[in-house]
């Protein structure tokens, strides 16, 4: 008698505590879409970029089969950025960017075998604009959102000119050239947030399709020219971007 009602105040008490109502408790779904982690949110605005300079001057440098080389030489360039995210983790923007650059050789020579190449009062110079629209969609790595995948898709309109002249020979003697590509382009890359307005990041050149033109003139008087289609689909070291965002309005 003891042991069922034993059993029936135990039944009793397990019955009760699944009949009150779940106070203060919430029910987790994992697989709910609202509880993914929002890295940028709607509204917000995005203003950066990246800007790198670089220079050189050699002195009768040497290095594997080059030898003598007396050269100097710069590279600059800027690329300022401006988003507006439409939607949570998603951003639609525009990239401005601007390259130059100039080598000048008076004299050095390269060695292989029995091959020899020298060059002397070798001068060139080159400069490119680029317009970039482009949709930016972050992928949150932690739940933090501190820490995410990012993925540009865009469309690319490059212009750029050159020139390449013996320095000794004056102006007439060399051959210029105007060049212009578009561009359909995928670069996905990681952003880390260093504080909750400010974050670095970095991408890389995957994939694109482009056609461009360039156009030439040797020595002031022939001409000469090429079209060109590419199709991308690898990695581009020479695309890899790094620089700094800064994330403006209510996070």
């Amino acid at each position: 008698m003891n042991n069922a009602i034993r059993i029936l105040l135990a039944v009793a008490v397990l019955t009760g505590i699944r009949s009150v109502p779940a106070a203060g408790r919430q029910t987790v779904n994992r697989y709910d879409e609202d509880s993914t982690p929002v890295v940028v949110s709607k509204g917000k605005w995005i203003i950066g970029g990246q800007a790198t300079f670089s220079a050189h001057e050699n002195s009768n440098y040497s290095l594997a089969f080059i030898r003598g080389v007396n050269s100097a030489g710069f590279r600059v360039s800027a690329a300022p950025e401006f988003c507006c995210a439409v939607m949570d983790n998603l951003a639609v923007g525009a990239k401005l960017s601007y390259g130059r650059t100039m080598l000048s050789v008076a004299d050095g020579s390269a060695e292989v075998a029995t091959l020899s190449v020298s060059v002397k009062d070798y001068f060139t110079e080159s400069q490119n604009a680029a317009l970039t629209a482009f949709v930016r969609y972050y992928i949150p790595i932690i739940e933090s959102g501190k820490l995410a995948f990012h993925v540009d898709a865009g469309l690319r309109g490059l212009y750029g000119q050159g020139k390449r002249t013996d320095e000794k020979t004056g102006n007439v003697v060399g051959t210029w050239e105007s060049r212009w590509s578009a561009s359909l382009i995928a670069n996905p890359g990681i952003t880390a947030f260093i504080s909750p307005k400010v974050a670095l990041f970095a991408s890389l050149g995957i994939a694109g399709l482009s056609y461009g033109n360039v156009d030439q003139v040797h020595n002031q008087v022939s001409e000469g020219g090429v079209n060109a289609f590419k199709a991308n689909f690898m990695l581009d070291p020479t695309e890899l971007s790094i620089g700094i965002d800064f994330y403006l309005g209510k996070r």
